[in-house]
């Protein structure tokens, strides 16, 4: 019995290594360990795991504080990284679906200067996530913030 056991075992590891090599580093194999989780983390945030399928919606923001070069100019007029996106100049942000929406306030970058201090810090709209949740056209989407 325990052949058969250890058998088996090597079979699995030969077919697991077999199917990495057909399909792309980066890819979760459909039905695999991965994906299995990534739909029960869905669906234990009350979302539908067949309604986000295939690869997410990644799109690269550019950082209008220091107009995606990195650097902004400080009060002695010398370089300075910029406090926004961190010497950067860009920050990825990923939709989940069609009701994510850009924050308003930081412009999808997750840090701004707060009006009431003047200082830079995380932003309290989107909780530094560069992207808010919009009702318009699902009254049962849930607004985030």
């Amino acid at each position: 019995m325990a052949l058969l056991v250890v058998a088996g075992f090597f079979l699995q590891l030969n077919w697991m290594q077999q199917a990495r090599k057909k399909t792309a580093p980066d890819m979760v194999m459909p039905g695999g360990f991965a994906d299995k989780l990534g739909r029960w983390m869905l669906m234990k945030r009350g979302m539908d795991p067949n309604a986000v399928t295939g690869a997410p919606g990644v799109e690269t923001i550019e950082c209008g504080y220091c107009l995606g070069t990195g650097h902004v100019l400080s009060d002695e007029s010398r370089q300075a990284i910029c406090p926004i996106c961190q010497g950067v100049g860009s920050r990825l942000i990923r939709r989940l679906d069609e009701y994510d929406r850009i924050c308003p306030l930081c412009a999808g970058m997750g840090r701004t200067e707060l009006p009431d201090t003047g200082r830079i810090d995380t932003c309290p709209r989107c909780g530094g996530r560069g992207l808010v949740r919009s009702q318009i056209g699902n009254a049962s989407a849930p607004d985030e913030n």
